[in-house]
């Protein structure tokens, strides 16, 4: 069994560019957002008086969005573009015969690598754009981490919804739908499930258990979400 799954990851890896991403056209998009999102964070920086305000308990919407929405939507667009082709005109059950097994590793690696690029991205890009409150220092660092809970849960939502349907529009339709909701009721219609924790500033407005109850809440649901996804359905 191990020799199997071996082999099965060896071919996933030797032949990603041949069979997932021809010519690498999926990754040079994702470079290219997140080159954008670079240079956004670069020459429009959240203001100095940033943490002031959070402590006050504003909501700084207009600040926090960018990586609390903008970002995560990027991340799920583009694992819907990613595995667009699985499920036109069956190509899902090709790809799936030649992964037997009950967990389509294959699928997991897929959506990892597009997540892990937009969290390596926004991690770097977030730390230049609050570099007037804290430059890559212990405040800045965490300032950064905080948005990625939303990229990963999105982006499986995404997939999740995509892969029990067998139908990229559902998935884009249920996405879009739940990030519509909870960008325009700023984080009250899913409240412990919503990704706008940061900018409606739950840790302060509510409590800090709250917040951080809600970051681990999406972590966990995009775990179910990867399961149910990646889980093979005979």
């Amino acid at each position: 069994m191990r020799t199997s799954i071996f082999k099965t990851d060896n071919v996933f890896f030797k032949h990603y560019f041949k069979i997932y991403d021809i010519r690498g056209f999926k990754l040079k998009i994702t470079a290219a957002l997140l080159l954008l999102l670079f240079l956004y964070s670069v020459f429009f920086p959240a203001p100095s008086n940033y943490l002031l305000s959070l402590r006050a308990k504003y909501r700084l919407f207009s600040v926090d969005r960018l990586y609390d929405y903008t970002v995560p939507l990027l991340a799920a667009l583009m694992t819907a573009f990613a595995f667009f082709n699985d499920y036109k005109n069956q190509t899902y059950r090709f790809l799936g015969y030649y992964h037997p097994g009950p967990f389509n590793r294959p699928m997991v690696y897929r959506w990892a690598i597009i997540v892990f690029l937009f969290c390596i991205g926004s991690f770097v890009s977030a730390g230049f754009y609050y570099r007037n409150v804290s430059f890559f220092g212990l405040t800045g660092f965490f300032l950064s981490v905080r948005f990625l809970p939303n990229i990963v849960f999105l982006s499986a939502l995404m997939l999740c919804v995509t892969a029990l349907t067998k139908n990229s529009y559902a998935g884009l339709f249920v996405t879009l739908v739940y990030y519509i909701l909870d960008l325009f009721s700023q984080g009250r219609f899913f409240k412990l499930f919503s990704m706008g924790a940061n900018a409606a500033n739950f840790y302060y407005a509510i409590s800090p258990e709250y917040y951080l109850f809600n970051r681990l809440l999406l972590c966990l649901a995009a775990g179910c979400f990867l399961g149910l996804a990646c889980y093979q359905r005979r």
